[in-house]
């Protein structure tokens, strides 16, 4: 019958072997990742001749400077009221209705750029009006525009 098996042994490795697979490793990532690795080198270099990665380590390194100094001006009275008001004005953007928002704007937009072509002396008269209410998309206009009045007055 054979020995029985009382002490495992576990392969060790040299330093020497583990140094090995690792830069073999590291040179497999090298060649599938070529491209993206040549595009980085590409943007760092045009950094460094922009000479902002002088100024992004420089930025760095003194860190706690800036820091101090962004804090001391932001402690200033003249910001205070934007600051205290950012929370709210990030929850009313979470209100808002994106879309219509987008509808009305663009409507907004165009009736400021019919606005700007008008004539400034122009007058409307009572008659002109009647005649504007006729015209579909202008009573629709004027109909949303008292509309949104009667539901900022409630």
């Amino acid at each position: 019958m054979a020995e029985r098996i009382t002490n495992i042994k576990r392969m060790q490795k040299t330093e020497a072997e583990i140094k090995e697979e690792n830069l073999a490793e590291v040179t497999d990532a090298i060649v599938a990742n070529k491209d993206s690795i040549l595009k980085a080198i590409n943007i760092i270099s045009t950094l460094d001749d922009a000479k902002l990665l002088d100024a992004m380590s420089g930025a760095i390194k003194s860190r706690s400077v800036i820091a101090n100094k962004f804090s001391v001006e932001l402690n200033k009275e003249q910001y205070s009221g934007l600051i205290s008001n950012m929370a709210s004005l990030v929850f009313l953007l979470g209100d808002l209705d994106v879309n219509d928002l987008s509808e009305m704007l663009n409507k907004v937009n165009k009736g400021l750029h019919v606005a700007n072509q008008a004539n400034p002396n122009q007058k409307t008269s009572i008659t002109g009006l009647m005649g504007m209410l006729k015209d579909e998309e202008m009573n629709r206009s004027l109909t949303y525009m008292m509309n949104m009045l009667r539901g900022m007055s409630r």
